[in-house]
């Protein structure tokens, strides 16, 4: 009941307004007062129906891409149209946007007369899979004392931000320098095929010297041998998906700090010859094996755009069970301050060569103390990047 007086109070007003002036000029038979009475009531019903007849008739599509990159804008369209004669005034439209820092937007239309598109742009400032809309339309002419909406819920969509990698200048990979420097990168097979290790279907960029034929005709499609390197030039990015990782708001996340980082050297080591491998245990399994090529790119950006960081497996038990679907390489560790993982760096890295661990610190997303700063320490037997809420991740990479 509260409710209803404090939002209808202007409309409460003008009503008590009338009765009083109605009752004196009926007590007293002064001609004005009826005048300023009936006034007063066509006002008061004007601002109650006039705003409903404005949204009558009115129809509503938003067009967007699918897919958008983060930290880029994103066009969209807005198409109005009007099914009766009557233009349509002061009309309000309002957008839910959760990927934005403003999760509303406005947009205001003067006249409507039988069609009209906006054209406009947003932000993308949060990675993920949102939804956009529904597209809402709301109106108070002509008195703005009662206003009317209407939701189109036919307007709702979805729309996947994928990570927007940052530039890498130079980040070295353990093969480069470590396995080279022993000569444990080198092929231990006549032919540099390395060890065979399983068979699986053809993908894009392999050798067709690779291709199985028994099996390929066995199974009516292409299937190839599968070999690996002992530290061959492949990297290994090993997320941290659970829930009791993840700290901060919006953007400032450490799953978004991780996840920056890991799209960052994805690209970096496709478009240097690497071949990828990404692993996470999410309320859905992230297991993406030896992707290879520039032209791939896309393919692990999408699955990091899915990435919601709720999971309930502990991160070191998640590794270990990773783990042993992939040998060699460089691996990527993450951490949050927490300490645990490099306690048991060594059994985490027992089948790759030199890991390189991301300690996230939690508590700066939790007190909100910004170091824009990093630390980088040379262990024997892995490196450690120590990085704090507001750091430039990009001046890791020069």
């Amino acid at each position: 009941m509260l409710q209803f007086f404090a939002k209808n109070k202007i409309v409460i007003l003008l009503f008590t307004t009338f009765v009083i002036i109605y009752l004196i000029a009926v007590n007293r038979g002064i001609e004005l007062l009826y005048v300023i009475a009936e006034l007063s009531l066509s006002m008061l019903i004007l601002s109650l129906i006039a705003p409903y007849f404005n949204l009558l008739g009115i129809h509503a599509s938003l067009k967007h891409p699918k897919y958008a990159q983060q930290r880029k804008s994103m066009p969209i369209s807005i198409e109005l149209s009007s099914a009766n004669f009557f233009n349509k005034f002061f009309l309000e439209l309002w957008l839910p946007t959760p990927f934005s820092s403003n999760e509303k937007h406005m947009f205001f239309v003067k006249v409507l007369n039988s069609k009209l598109t906006i054209k406009s742009e947003l932000s993308l400032e949060l990675r993920g899979v949102h939804s956009i809309g529904p597209l809402i339309i709301q109106t108070g002419f002509p008195m703005g004392l009662q206003t009317f909406s209407k939701t189109f819920e036919e307007t709702k969509g979805e729309i996947v931000v994928y990570p927007k990698p940052l530039e890498v200048i130079h980040f070295p990979f353990i093969s480069d320098e470590y396995a080279m420097l022993y000569g444990e990168n080198k092929s231990k097979k006549k032919g540099g095929e390395g060890e065979f290790v399983s068979i699986r279907e053809y993908k894009r960029g392999d050798s067709p010297r690779h291709i199985h034929w028994p099996s390929s005709a066995k199974k009516g499609e292409l299937i190839v041998r599968e070999y690996q390197d002992f530290l061959s030039s492949s990297l290994i990015i090993m997320l941290d998906l659970d829930k009791e990782f993840n700290r901060g708001s919006f953007t400032e996340t450490t799953l978004e700090y991780a996840i920056s980082i890991a799209a960052s050297l994805a690209v970096y080591g496709l478009d240097n010859g690497y071949s990828v491998s990404i692993f996470g245990k999410d309320e859905e399994e992230i297991k993406l094996i030896d992707i290879k090529g520039s032209h791939n790119q896309m393919e692990i950006l999408k699955a990091l755009a899915h990435v919601k960081g709720n999971g309930d497996v502990r991160y070191l038990d998640a590794v270990k069970y990773f783990h042993g679907l992939k040998k060699g390489g460089t691996l990527i560790l993450f951490d949050n301050g927490s300490g645990k993982v490099e306690q048991n760096i060594d059994l985490l890295s027992a089948r790759s060569s030199k890991p390189v661990l991301f300690d996230i610190q939690a508590e700066s997303f939790i007190n909100n103390k910004t170091d824009e700063n990093f630390t980088l320490n040379n262990h024997p037997k892995y490196n450690k990047y120590t990085l704090k809420k507001g750091c430039d991740i990009q001046r890791m990479f020069l």
